[in-house]
């Protein structure tokens, strides 16, 4: 049996892919990824896709009449030290000891 070209007519072996008369492919299955490889090739290019919307910015931070309560403030602010609570339970340390000391003496 030979395998007949769709495009020419011509009578092909069994075993050709291609016809031999045109060289048009003999399989439906190859011819129809020909054409969709062409048509691909032809489409024009896609539009660019839409620049994204920028992020809103955010919200500004509420504003109070007193300034004791502003926010942004009170994050600014500067943590104590330590340092003055260690100096009083020192001096409170010292004055206990010489009193216990003068105690012990008299």
């Amino acid at each position: 049996m030979s395998k007949r070209c769709p495009d020419c007519g011509f009578s092909n072996e069994d075993h050709r892919i291609y016809c031999a008369s045109c060289g048009e492919p003999l399989d439906a299955h190859l011819r129809l990824i020909q054409n969709l490889e062409a048509q691909t090739k032809k489409a024009p290019a896609k539009e660019a896709a839409p620049a994204p919307e920028p992020k809103p910015k955010p919200a500004p931070r509420p504003k109070y009449d007193d300034e004791d309560y502003d926010l942004g403030k009170m994050a600014r602010e500067k943590k104590s030290s330590p340092l003055p609570w260690i100096l009083l339970a020192v001096g409170i340390l010292a004055v206990v000891a010489g009193m216990l000391i003068l105690n012990y003496v008299v």
